[in-house]
């Protein structure tokens, strides 16, 4: 089983990482953590996949890490399929309409399962 992880930045990994990664350690599912990096962006995209890498080697959950530049919710949905993903692990984010919107259209566009981790 692989799950994907979209992340949008260091502090929402710092933020939903564990419990994702528990979630993955339950379902002994591999992890792939995908960046996609926005224009003028700096380092904090790395911060957060690194970020996962270093937690998911202290949970013993194997952690793949992509930086991507694209459109945010088709680089999501087709590096899901290519990547024959089980599952989209999103966070939802509180009082972030651009969020929000990000994780409806990728519900909207894939065949593949998205859960939500709450707030």
């Amino acid at each position: 089983m692989k799950i994907l992880v979209p992340t949008s930045g260091i502090v929402p990994a710092q933020e939903k990482a564990e419990y994702i990664l528990d979630i993955a350690k339950r379902l002994k599912a591999d992890v792939t953590v995908i960046h996609i990096l926005d224009l003028g962006e700096g380092s904090e995209g790395e911060e957060a996949l690194t970020f996962f890498s270093e937690l998911g080697a202290k949970k013993d959950v194997k952690v793949t890490t992509y930086l991507k530049e694209g459109n945010v919710v088709p680089t999501i949905v087709d590096f899901a399929e290519s990547e024959n993903a089980s599952m989209i692990v999103m966070g939802a984010s509180e009082g972030r309409i651009v969020a929000e919107w990000i994780v409806t259209d990728v519900i909207d566009k894939t065949k593949i399962p998205v859960v939500i981790i709450p707030r």
